[in-house]
């Protein structure tokens, strides 16, 4: 670029300013650049009007490497993801009020609209994949509640189950059916750099990145939910999955299962559900499920297990009521 200063003492004073640019990776080189091709041509004395000019030139450099940068950022990662949820915050504000007036009123006094800000500042204007289980603990503070004792119930790999028989039995209270998981549930969200605000155009799947918004939400949640059992503790697994009952990498493995406090905790009850169709991969004492067992008598908690809980079979069996699996044989639960 070129950048003549006139003196206005004298019209026939110039001084012409010579910049050759050479974009590079980093700011400092960027500068050094900029001097090294910086040449001074004129006569009298024009320092003041040269510098002046000098910085301002190199003012406009950086801001529009700054903001190629920004740019670059923004698009060198697509994201293969859902976007967020359309209307995520109208959703989560009427889910919030709909919570509080029918489906829990011993929830407390709520803020709704002071919940959704909470909840968007953990991820607004921020990398998607660096979100942190404390970005949310604000949103977690205002939102939380007591959970009535003997009704805290965790799963794995049997979430629709679990909430069929939350449904029917109303005597559980898994995360999902707390303020905190009702409010979300089955929603998509993330945010960006760039911008304020949801981004509903793509986010990181679960695996993409450990911290990413979505996942770093359900680890904290969990965390929070498990340090609030007190009784009698549920757990549900599922003997027929692909992949292990009870599996080292799962939520209930990593967070929840770690933060049982054998002095509030009374006996856990494992229900290993086999798929009304089979097939019978793991029960009680055998494979995952035995290390599980292991854990527990480890961390000095009481537990039961069952295999294919009858009542919860029998919700199963509603559905596939002809299968050979479901000729359950006189009550004897």
């Amino acid at each position: 670029g070129v950048c003549k200063v006139i003196n206005p003492r004298n019209d026939s004073r110039r001084v012409q300013l010579s910049a050759l640019i050479q974009y590079h990776r980093t700011n400092s080189s960027l500068k050094m650049s900029f001097l090294n091709s910086l040449h001074l041509t004129g006569k009298g004395k024009s320092v003041g009007n040269v510098t002046m000019c000098g910085l301002l030139l190199l003012g406009l450099m950086l801001l529009s490497h700054t903001e190629r940068t920004l740019a670059k950022d923004e698009t060198k990662t697509v994201w293969k993801g859902t976007g967020s949820t359309a209307k995520l915050k109208e959703i989560m504000i009427g889910r919030c009020f709909n919570y509080l007036g029918t489906i829990n009123p011993n929830a407390g006094n709520k803020d709704c609209a002071k919940l959704w800000e909470a909840f968007l500042n953990a991820f607004s204007k921020k990398d998607p994949c660096k979100i942190t289980k404390e970005d949310y603990k604000p949103f977690l503070d205002l939102a939380g509640h007591d959970i009535p004792i003997d009704q805290t119930i965790f799963w794995s790999q049997t979430k629709t189950l679990i909430l069929q028989y939350t449904n029917i039995v109303r005597k559980v209270m898994p995360l999902e059916s707390t303020l905190i998981g009702y409010m979300v549930d089955g929603l998509q969200w993330c945010g960006k750099l760039s911008s304020p605000g949801p981004n509903f155009e793509a986010c990181p799947e679960w695996n993409d990145c450990i911290n990413n918004a979505m996942r770093s939400f359900w680890r904290a949640a969990s965390e929070s939910y498990a340090m609030k059992a007190h009784g009698e503790v549920m757990v549900m697994l599922n003997g027929s999955a692909r992949t292990d009952a009870f599996r080292n990498n799962s939520i209930f493995s990593e967070i929840e299962l770690g933060k049982l406090d054998s002095k509030r905790v009374t006996s856990v009850h494992l229900w290993i559900m086999d798929n009304v169709d089979g097939p019978d991969k793991e029960s009680c004492g055998v494979g995952s499920v035995a290390v599980l067992e292991k854990i527990l008598k480890e961390k000095k908690l009481k537990y039961t297990c069952k295999d294919n809980y009858k009542p919860v079979k029998m919700i199963q069996c509603v559905f596939k009521s002809d299968l050979p699996t479901c000729n359950l044989g006189p009550p004897n639960v």
